[in-house]
């Protein structure tokens, strides 16, 4: 997969859609999530061969070949289907912007001007109209769609509860894409305040990125820059987490963070301690390392680590909108 500019003409832009778009026309006949009776179903298969083999009605090369090629095509499937994004052109190459160099003076002049727009875009959320965000991000993505590079037809998305919400919350996982059947999973124990970020986080994923940085980015941009505070806060804040985490060893981070308006500081921790309160330390270590494994097979070197390159994507973006000036 050395050649990521054919990846993006014949698969990416070409391929993937069409069949993203007509798995999607299939899994929202249904309320309940395909990807997850899917998995299901897998393991049912593992354990009764599993036991076929422990009662002596599998032999054990039949085990063996079974596994295998249960294993082979869940893994061509996997790829067919969403996997070869991860081989696309990287995000500055797609958007032609621009990389703006690792300057500590930027990147706190940048923390400060993100800071002023979640204080001005601060609405109080104590219940959203999931119909209502979901029309608003379709509207935000679509005013993006040129810039973006996206098709506006992987918009048409009926998001799913992950069917474990609980066991996942326990993991910190607030929500997933399902690449099987094109499905946006989201945890039921999301926030208000959480909520518009990452559903459109998610649906970043459906059209075809993979990058979790790249994601983030997608859904700030959309849901910042629109005219609903809704979106515009729940990302703002989403998005202060990283700044916060590459700024306070930098002088200067105590002023900043003293413009914080009191409401916004309050959300900041209510999110963070309502998801410590789920978190199982045991099953968010395992679900990590899974995450990590995971990310760096398929082409993220940075692993879980590349959550964190939002703050270099927003960097970018701001650079290109200086130029544009």
């Amino acid at each position: 997969m050395s050649r990521p500019g054919h990846i993006e003409f014949v698969y990416s832009s070409g391929l993937y859609p069409l069949l993203a778009k007509g798995l999607a026309l299939f899994s929202n006949l249904f309320p309940f999530s395909v990807d997850d009776a899917f998995y299901a179903a897998l393991i049912i298969y593992l354990l009764a061969n599993v036991i076929a083999l422990l009662v002596r009605r599998l032999s054990f090369r039949r085990f063996v070949a079974r596994i295998a090629t249960a294993i082979a095509v869940v893994y061509v499937c996997f790829n067919l289907f969403w996997g070869f994004n991860y081989y696309r052109s990287d995000i500055n190459t797609r958007l032609d912007m621009p990389s703006a160099s690792a300057d500590v003076q930027e990147l706190m002049s940048a923390f400060r001007l993100l800071v002023e727009k979640t204080n001005v875009s601060y609405t109080p959320l104590y219940a959203v109209d999931k119909n209502e965000v979901m029309q608003l991000l379709n509207e935000a993505y679509r005013k993006h769609a040129d810039f973006l590079k996206i098709d506006v037809g992987l918009l048409q998305t009926v998001p799913k509860s992950i069917t474990m919400s609980r066991l996942f919350g326990a993991a910190t996982i607030s929500g997933y894409y399902g690449p099987f059947f094109s499905e946006v999973h989201l945890n039921d124990y999301l926030l208000p305040l959480e909520y518009p970020h990452v559903l459109a986080h998610e649906m970043a994923h459906k059209l075809g990125i993979t990058s979790e940085a790249e994601a983030n980015f997608y859904a700030w941009l959309v849901c910042s820059d629109s005219d609903n505070k809704i979106l515009a806060y729940s990302a703002n804040l989403n998005l202060m987490q990283y700044f916060v985490y590459e700024c306070y060893k930098y002088d200067g981070f105590g002023e900043i963070v003293k413009d914080i308006r009191y409401e916004v500081r309050h959300d900041f921790y209510k999110s963070h301690y309502h998801w410590m309160a789920l978190m199982n330390r045991n099953v968010e270590l395992v679900a990590a390392k899974v995450n990590d494994a995971y990310l760096k097979s398929n082409n993220v070197e940075a692993g879980i680590e590349d959550y964190d390159g939002v703050v270099k994507h927003v960097m970018d973006y701001l650079l290109l909108e200086q130029r544009g000036q």
